[in-house]
């Protein structure tokens, strides 16, 4: 196994077979690739087929959610479509599955994939010689591709599957046109290689300790952009909401690699910030649904965020755009606020007058 700067390559050799599958996302698309070589060193033609398996969540569990994901086969693209009607928030977008071969069988029924009592390390399906195309609802949803290949003695096979999401079936099917087949998805491996060698190589510490230089100079920041800004996911925080307080310290971090997240971030917190000077503690970003706290160390992180982005770039101007508050009933010191959501209001104010309410208000003494 070999992680690198955004992919993944898993390597295995088996029965005269050598494969290597590469995972890794676009840099410009919400589409995951999972590319396939097979190399055949067997000494003969073999005939072989590619399974990928996803279970589907899209929600918070299974448990909650199986009953009510559909499925369906695309006309037009031939890739699976999955939705959750029922979901508050996401009951309109199109989870899809598909892959770059023209021949290929599906199911989304995942007792048909794994059988009776059944398990990833011996699902029944791979003993059948395909798969029944079985789609719909009010079964256990999964979403299975599988493609069958040839392959003569020293040659070589590649092949692609992917998975995304899309607020829509056009505008999943746009997706999946842009960027089906192996010439797009090499296309979209080379353009993550480029980012981050780009984005990884603008700082460059030196040290007389190997690891440390390792570690400074690649994986933290790449640990920090990647896992800490797009996904906000972690050990204790996987739910992919914003921290008031969190994500102003991570795009600090990156002023010097990636100083435009900061200042996206900079108006993106600003506008969590209530009239009173008190922010949202988190929020979950499609929604805007989040916490009202008395936390008092929030309020100086962005006021110390604009500081430290114009004192790195000199762009003095982030400091006089227009911000947004978002407003509602103040919560008793003696109370935290549920999980809520609140109205945005356009506000006669700036950044730099949104950070000096945040500072004032800071004052005030918090339980």
């Amino acid at each position: 196994t070999r992680h690198g700067f955004g992919y993944t390559v898993f390597e295995l050799e088996e029965d005269g077979l050598a494969s290597a599958m590469s995972i890794y996302v676009a840099m410009n698309a919400p589409v995951k690739f999972v590319r396939l070589k097979i190399s055949n060193r067997s000494g003969r033609p073999r005939r072989l087929s590619a399974t990928a398996y996803w279970e589907l969540l899209l929600g918070e569990t299974r448990g909650k959610t199986l009953m009510h994901i559909s499925t369906e086969v695309d006309g037009p693209t031939g890739a699976i479509f999955a939705r959750n009607a029922y979901s508050t928030e996401f009951g309109s977008r199109i989870a899809f599955f598909g892959t770059s071969e023209s021949t290929h069988f599906v199911t989304a029924d995942r007792c048909e994939f794994l059988g009776r009592n059944g398990s990833t390390s011996d699902p029944a399906a791979l003993r059948r010689a395909r798969l029944s195309g079985r789609t719909g609802a009010g079964f256990d949803p999964c979403a299975v591709i599988q493609t069958p290949f040839q392959i003569e003695d020293g040659g070589e096979r590649e092949l692609v599957f992917f998975v995304g999401a899309a607020p829509s079936e056009a505008e999943a099917r746009a997706i999946i046109h842009s960027h089906r087949g192996l010439g797009n998805a090499q296309r979209c491996l080379e353009a993550v290689w480029n980012y981050w060698a780009r984005t990884l190589g603008t700082v460059y510490v030196e040290t007389p300790d190997a690891a440390l230089n390792f570690l400074v100079n690649g994986w933290l920041p790449y640990q920090t952009l990647s896992c800490r800004v797009w996904a906000r996911t972690g050990f204790y925080q996987s739910g992919g909401a914003y921290g008031f307080r969190d994500q102003l310290q991570d795009t600090m971090a990156l002023i010097h690699a990636e100083p435009r997240l900061l200042r996206e971030h900079l108006l993106r917190a600003a506008a969590r910030q209530f009239a009173e000077g008190d922010v949202q503690h988190w929020w979950h970003p499609h929604s805007g649904r989040g916490v009202r706290t008395h936390f008092s160390d929030d309020y100086l992180w962005l006021p110390c965020a604009v500081c430290r982005y114009v004192h790195a770039t000199g762009d003095t101007g982030v400091a006089t755009l227009s911000a947004t508050s978002i407003s509602a009933t103040t919560v008793p010191s003696d109370t935290a606020s549920p999980s809520l959501t609140f109205s945005s209001r356009r506000m006669p104010a700036v950044l730099a007058g949104t950070s000096i309410v945040a500072l004032s208000d800071s004052r005030v003494t918090r339980p």
